[in-house]
């Protein structure tokens, strides 16, 4: 069964080998940097996957050529700015601009912060001066000293201003100043309020405010409901996908996005070819690509939480929908007319029900571990939220998207479809940050042992094959 599972599934073994020798060396402390990589190796040579074990060790030999020995000096380097996006702290507010550092030993992803007087445009690369900080798994440069490189571009800018004007648009467009906020983060994917990070995070709907396939997909059926009615099928994923595209360049590059955007690439592409390629195998592709382009975005939370919700989907989703059927049955289509007109509205409402206990329970197994690890608690609540706000956010969006159309074809009609985005979404945000006390539980796990999650992350994975 394992044989036949990975044969048809190769891309997401390779993604899974890339990985795993990465990670082992980057975040695994002796004895776990080798056992780890052993125990893999091991499973695949018992699957007769040389190729694929060997790929375990050069990983390893690759993550160890870029990130074998940081500096954490005072030095200058070359800064290649990727995005820039506003940064509140409890004390100050500024910018924190994201890019690569380019040092004489090696380059590295970094981040360096700046207040808000005397912004420097992130228009251009600079050589900066100061001091690197090694923080374990990520670098902060302390620049003391920006100077700009002449003849260099960079879209930062653009996207940065872009951004900008977006947020003012919605500023004025809604009359709530916490509903413009929210639908701002949502849709650029910088979130600067600390306190909806503190309540959605409270709820375990943090991966909300974070880009991913699920702002992807809404774009996709957004794009998808109007253009199936004006174009052909060909002209209407060709669209889709210079939409995805330059969605891809106004967000910018972060690892839940790279993915995101990576599958919903070869996803179109494997529609305008008329070729069909499983879920899984296109998360393979995209793990092997993200991990090829920097091995150390493997310990960022938000790569963490985005590839393990959507293996999570893929390996257990059809498990538990068709576990759920016992209590909410499924019916054909011959038996769906047969019934009575309310009897087909409530089978309607039971398949939408059965559909979202799957996914919550499939994304909640896989990133329960990851969670406990991280936070040391688990929001039970989390399991009733999810449910329904998922869905009703992408209500709230579909409405935004509707009325930003409007403004461009119909601008009398836009404000009334600001109005009534601005007033379902401000429910939405009642509904989350006042949860009812009395259901106001959590699991708490002070220390989660971290050798635990490979076991628990592997039995899954074991248990998942089929």
């Amino acid at each position: 069964m394992h044989a036949l599972f990975w044969k048809e599934q190769p891309a997401l073994l390779w993604g899974l080998s890339l990985l795993i020798g990465s990670t082992s060396y980057l975040l695994c402390d002796a004895p776990w940097n080798f056992v780890w990589p052993m125990l893999w190796m091991a499973y695949l040579l018992w699957l007769r996957h040389l190729a694929a074990s060997i790929l375990v060790i050069l990983a390893i030999l690759y993550s160890w050529a870029l990130y074998g020995k940081p500096p954490t000096q005072e030095t200058d380097g070359y800064f290649s700015i990727a995005c820039v996006q506003p940064h509140a702290t409890p004390f100050q507010r500024g910018y924190l601009y994201k890019g690569r550092l380019y040092l004489k030993e090696r380059q590295i992803p970094c981040s360096i912060y700046h207040s808000q007087e005397n912004r420097p445009p992130a228009n251009c690369d600079y050589l900066v001066q100061g001091k690197l900080v090694n923080h374990a798994t990520s670098f902060t440069f302390k620049a003391k000293k920006w100077t700009p490189v002449p003849k260099t571009w960079s879209l930062a800018e653009v996207r940065f201003q872009a951004k900008e004007r977006l947020r003012a648009k919605l500023d004025r467009a809604l009359h709530r100043a916490r509903v413009s906020t929210f639908l701002s983060s949502l849709i650029t994917g910088d979130v600067e309020d600390r306190s909806l990070r503190y309540e959605f995070g409270r709820l375990g709907l943090q991966h909300i405010l974070a880009i991913s396939g699920f702002h992807f997909g809404i774009l996709i059926a957004f794009c998808s409901f109007f253009l199936g009615r004006i174009f052909s099928t060909r002209w209407k994923w060709i669209i889709l996908l210079l939409a995805v595209n330059f969605y891809f360049l106004f967000v910018g590059s972060v690892p839940a996005v790279q993915r995101s955007w990576l599958i919903a690439q070869l996803y179109l592409i494997g529609k305008l070819t008329h070729r069909h390629a499983s879920g899984l195998n296109l998360l393979g592709v995209a793990l092997l690509i993200e991990i090829l382009l920097d091995p150390l975005v493997s310990t960022q939370l938000g790569f963490q939480l985005s590839f393990l919700s959507c293996g999570g989907i893929l390996l257990y989703y059809p498990y538990f929908e068709r576990l759920f059927r016992n209590l909410l049955p499924y019916r054909n289509r011959l038996e769906r007319l047969a019934l009575a007109p309310l009897s087909q509205h409530l089978h309607l409402l039971s398949t939408s029900m059965r559909g979202a206990f799957a996914i919550t329970i499939a994304v909640n197994l896989a990133i329960l571990p990851v969670l406990l690890y991280q936070n040391h608690s688990f929001p039970l609540l989390s399991l009733i939220y999810n449910l329904f706000c998922p869905f009703l956010i992408g209500i709230a969006l579909f409405f935004l998207l509707c009325s930003l159309l409007l403004h461009v074809l119909i601008p009398p009609l836009a404000s009334f479809g600001f109005c009534i985005t601005d007033w379902f979404t401000s429910e939405i945000l009642a509904l989350i940050s006042y949860p009812p006390i009395a259901l106001d539980y959590s699991l708490l796990m002070p220390a989660f042992p971290p050798f635990l999650i490979p076991i628990y992350l592997f039995a899954l994975l074991y248990l998942g094959v089929k």
